[in-house]
């Protein structure tokens, strides 16, 4: 064998490892990527289940929220500013889900369907209102992606119809 010959064996050979640590290095990305969607399923998932919790551990504080919701003008400060941060933590845990979702971080099918639930939230006078104050303290994106969400009708039941403490709907809107 040949030097020149030995030459373009070792090309070859070279060529061949760098094809087999693209292959690796893709399956690799691919697997973060995926390990990264799953974390951030997962991070939205405790997000809903905390938020529940709160409402479903303190009665009182579910119907304390549910009143808030609902723009009930009789809340006392302490009442509101107890209301107003559940608002935040729910429109922030929204947030970062709408972050992690437009930067491809969160599967599209599980923030549609997380959209859903938070906008039976947004949908509410209460939330409305604090919206109108607050907005200034999220992300040009959400805002602008916030601002369309309240445009539109939800399509479930807000917390306060859902469970009765607000006026069905009239028979024509349906």
């Amino acid at each position: 064998m040949t030097l020149i010959e030995v030459g373009a064996l070792g090309e070859v050979l070279g060529a061949l490892g760098v094809i087999i640590s693209l292959i690796y290095l893709s399956r690799q990305v691919r697997q973060n990527t995926q390990a990264v969607r799953t974390g951030n399923a997962t991070s939205l998932q405790g997000n809903f289940q905390q938020l529940a919790r709160v409402l479903y551990n303190d009665r009182e504080t579910g119907a304390l929220i549910v009143r808030a919701m609902s723009g009930d003008a009789a809340l006392t400060p302490e009442d509101r500013l107890a209301a107003y941060a559940y608002f935040f933590d729910m429109l922030k845990s929204a947030e970062l889900a709408h972050y992690q979702f437009r930067r491809g971080e969160l599967d599209g099918a599980l923030w549609e369907a997380s959209l859903e639930f938070y906008r039976a939230y947004f949908d509410t006078p209460g939330f409305r209102s604090y919206w109108e104050r607050r907005r200034s303290a999220f992300i040009p994106e959400f805002r602008e992606a916030m601002e369309g969400w309240l445009a539109a009708a939800a399509t479930l039941d807000s917390p306060a119809r859902l469970v009765g403490m607000a006026a069905e709907p009239p028979a024509d809107a349906l």
